[in-house]
Order: C-alpha cells, then structure tokens, then sequence
C-alpha cells in the first residue's frame, strides 16, 4: 500500500502533530507499506489562537506540494485538513487516492473557527473518505462541522526510546516540557514552585525573556532553561527528573509529552483536563489537579517528592497506559481503516 501523509506543520519544530506523524510513518513502513510524509520546507510561522505554528504557506511550498499530490499513492492521509494552505489544497487537488484527514485542534480558538466557518469547513471536511478524531475532545470541539461516522483513532509515538529509560534522576527536579504560552501553564507551575522550597526546576522549551524575569523573581536560581531540546534528546532528559508537571489550563486533544514522560517513568502532575484524564487512563496514572490552581499542583508536586511508595506505584501506573499509543498498535488502526476504504 503506498500512503502519503500532507503534515502542515514544520517537521523540525517540536509538536504532538509531528511526533504522531513521524512515528506513524515509521510503523507502517516497518509493517511493509510504503508511506513518505509531505511538510514544508519553508515555513511561515503564524499565530492561531493561544498558540503559533510553523505552516505550508510559502509560494515554493505550494509548488512542491501540487507535484507530490500528482505522485500515485493508494491513500492521502491529511493532517489538520482546515490549516492554511496545505490541507485544503489537498482535499480540492483531483486524485484516486482514498482520502483521509485527521483532526487534532482542542482549543476554543479552533471550535470558534469552526462555527464561524461552518459551511465551508463542513464542505471541505466531506470530499474526505474517512474523518479521524485525536481524541473525544477533539470530536466534541469540531461537532459543529463533523460529518456522519468520525471516528476516534488516537495519536502514537515510538514508545521503545522512552522504556529504554533507565531513571537516574536529581534529588527534588521538577521537569516541564512545553513551549511558553498561557495555555500550557507554566505561570502556575512558577508560582507553585514558591511553596516547594527545596525543589528545583527544569524547563525544556523556548522561554520568554519575560517569564525568566519573572522566574528569577519567584524562585530564583532554582530554575534551569534549556530552551528548545531536540526530539531525539527527550528520553535521556526525563531520566534525570524525580518526577515532571504539565500545568496545562486546557486545549489539549490528549497531550502526547505527557504519554511520553510516562513511558520513561516519569510520575507525574498534571491539570485535570479532558486531554491529560484520557492520557492518564481517566487519572489512575497521574496525581490531577484544578487547572490553575498553583495551591493545588504544589501539594501534588510535594506528595510526590516525599513519597517513594507514590512515585513507584504511578510510575508503574503510567508505563501500562502507554501502550495505548504505541505506534504499532495505532498504525495497525490506521491500516485497518485504509484497507476497508481499499475495499468499499
């Protein structure tokens, strides 16, 4: 079977979209097909709600991608089929391929896009074969322009560099991953940090000069930013955590970094959010607390630095709710659903 996946985003900026793609691609090579994945080369980064993004925007971009729709393949698999300029001139392009698109957006920018939208959305989103969902959020934030029969197919990611990890952590680290926006948190974890006297705190992600003045004022040399930290650098990074915070205040369709600290061990506490429940196995796996609430993230953080026994216990706890995203198991997923659209 030859597939050939559209991703809009940059593929050397760090995101759940091309983490998912780059892992899907690779399992379903592994399990024999042929699947090459498309993304820009030059991207134009833009602002789409509480976050940015490196799009298919740049006039040789769009070039190359009309010469990569007239190759053959079997299936066109669309990442964020509505995001400028990539997905919609997929979908419109003439092909006999069957065509897939993936939906992934869970922020209330995209569902306010999607009302506003409705029509023309709705039109696009109906020359596909097939709709996937990231998750329930994600199905319930694009309801309004959902045909019939969406389903939920769940991102993944190579789990085996994460279960590799053998912890080796640093008395009391406190590791966050994520880039600086409002929606992932980061002022709360700041501010929970100030009740956690002896812990300290490392940030993997671009950092605002601004929050590192306001870092230094809250809890001051007991931060280390690392700014952007490569893929590939992760699992050897979160082995030296004791335990890591997603502080997420929502927009998360799932929440793969959080799927990934678990897989290397990680016990972890997150926000309480529709994404990071479901990643979590509905909390059993994580300690969750009211999004925003630093009171609140702080006495998880400080339960899980003094007590081995819960560290231990969600460690264990994380680790099986990853192979829910294993990449072999979501590309099996993914076959199925290509093969029966072969076959109709």
């Amino acid at each position: 079977m030859r597939i050939a996946h559209i991703l809009p985003y940059d593929r050397a900026q760090p995101g759940g979209v091309q983490t998912h793609v780059a892992a899907l691609s690779a399992a379903l090579r592994a399990l024999g097909h042929e699947s090459v994945v498309f993304a820009p080369s030059r991207p134009l980064r833009v602002r789409l709600g509480g976050t940015r993004a490196d799009l298919t925007l740049h006039p040789r971009d769009l070039v190359a991608l009309r010469a990569f729709l007239r190759q053959p393949h079997d299936v066109l698999h669309i990442q964020e089929p509505l995001l400028p300029l990539a997905g919609p001139l997929a979908l419109l392009h003439p092909s006999d391929a069957s065509v897939v698109v993936t939906l992934h957006s869970a922020e209330s920018a995209a569902a306010h896009a999607y009302r506003r939208t409705r029509p023309l959305a709705r039109w696009l989103i109906e020359r596909a074969d097939a709709v996937i969902c990231a998750s329930e959020v994600t199905q319930r934030t694009a309801a309004p322009i959902l045909p019939l029969g969406s389903r939920v197919i769940f991102p993944c990611l190579d789990v085996a560099p994460f279960r590799a990890v053998r912890p080796d952590p640093q008395p009391n680290a406190i590791l966050f991953v994520g880039r600086d926006e409002p929606r992932k948190g980061l002022a709360t974890l700041l501010e929970a940090m100030e009740r956690l006297a002896d812990a300290r705190l490392i940030v993997a992600g671009p950092v605002a000069a601004q929050t590192r003045a306001q870092a230094a004022a809250r809890i001051g040399d007991r931060v280390t930013f690392l700014g952007a930290v490569p893929h590939d650098r992760l699992p050897s990074l979160m082995r030296t955590a004791a335990c890591a915070a997603f502080p997420a205040l929502g927009g998360e369709a799932l929440g793969l970094v959080l799927v990934e600290a678990m897989a290397a061990g990680l016990p972890i506490a997150a926000s309480d959010v529709p994404g990071y429940r479901i990643a979590s196995n509905d909390g059993h796996a994580t300690l969750l607390s009211p999004p925003g609430d630093a009171d609140a993230l702080g006495d998880n953080l400080q339960r899980l630095l003094e007590s081995d026994e819960l560290r231990t216990t969600l460690t264990d706890r994380g680790r099986l709710a990853t192979e829910r995203f294993d990449a072999r198991l979501i590309a099996q997923q993914h076959l199925d659903l290509y093969q029966s659209l072969l076959n109709s």
